[in-house]
């Protein structure tokens, strides 16, 4: 999900995504319904306040590009190497960490209801405690010196 929505915030910023929980709310609520004419690929509809339009979408592309950097480093880690090594502990219990602060994060956002951003911050809570639980649960034995 993380990938699908950094690379909507990049190519489409303010377009909703069926997939995503609440992602309309969110979406509206961050841009406002079209005035003028409908957005494009990397431009974002016309309103009233047009600058501000431009501003938000430029931060969902930073934002988005963010997402997709993430999103790729979370899928390398995980499933193209089967060897449960100490850097990819550190390396999950950083994403869980990271994964509970966007949660919390996600939720401290007051002008939108739980009922919009719940789901999402659910997914993370579940991602980072997966991730947790993986770095301090699974046995990983010390590899022999090399000599």
């Amino acid at each position: 999900v993380l990938l699908i929505a950094g690379l909507r915030n990049i190519l489409s910023p303010g377009t909703p995504v069926p997939i995503i929980p609440g992602d309309d709310a969110f979406q509206s609520h961050f841009f406002p319904a079209p005035t003028v004419e409908g957005g494009s690929w990397f431009k974002p509809a016309k309103t009233e306040d047009a600058s501000a339009s431009e501003k938000m979408a430029w931060i969902f592309q930073l934002l988005g590009a963010n997402f997709v950097m993430l999103a790729s480093t979370k899928l390398v880690t995980v499933f193209c190497h089967a060897e449960g090594t100490f850097l990819r502990q550190k390396i999950f219990i950083a994403l869980g960490a990271a994964d509970l602060m966007v949660a919390a994060l996600i939720l401290s956002y007051k002008p939108l209801d739980a009922s919009v951003l719940g789901g999402v911050a659910a997914m993370h809570a579940l991602e980072g405690a997966v991730f947790l639980y993986d770095a301090l649960i699974r046995p990983r034995p010390v590899k022999g010196k090399k000599k």
